[in-house]
């Protein structure tokens, strides 16, 4: 059910209000079932390596739709990385919070390694 509300950004003016239901589900192993929980229930956010085979330069990010934020990246949409398209995505980390995605990337780009960023890439 969507009613009017506030927000900020591309959710300003929804207010989104879920029905609560019972979900019932059969499965042989435990782990996958709270797996599977966790991304029904939760929005993912990913932190992201690009990586620009014509300049040999890496551009780390976090974001909620990979696809789309990289359609942005490879269209010149992003200051920063617009003038070393095309990007590809090297590396990804899946988390279930902004935050916890915001801090990963806050900690790859303080090591200040390209070493590191490639040594991430192997073990992918």
């Amino acid at each position: 059910m969507c009613h009017p509300g506030g927000g900020t950004g591309r959710h300003a003016g929804l207010k989104i209000l879920f029905a609560v239901m019972q979900v019932t589900v059969q499965l042989r192993s435990r782990v996958l079932s709270l797996s599977r929980l966790v991304e029904v229930f939760y929005f993912m956010y990913f932190v992201y390596i690009l990586y620009s085979k014509a300049y040999d330069r890496y551009y780390i990010g976090h974001c909620e739709d990979l696809t789309l934020r990289l359609t942005r990246h490879n269209n010149k949409g992003v200051p920063s990385t617009k003038f070393y398209v095309p990007w590809e995505v090297v590396y990804t980390e899946t988390f279930i919070s902004r935050a916890f995605a915001s801090a990963r990337e806050r900690e790859i780009k303080s090591k200040k390694s390209k070493k590191y960023i490639e040594f991430l890439i192997s073990l992918k």
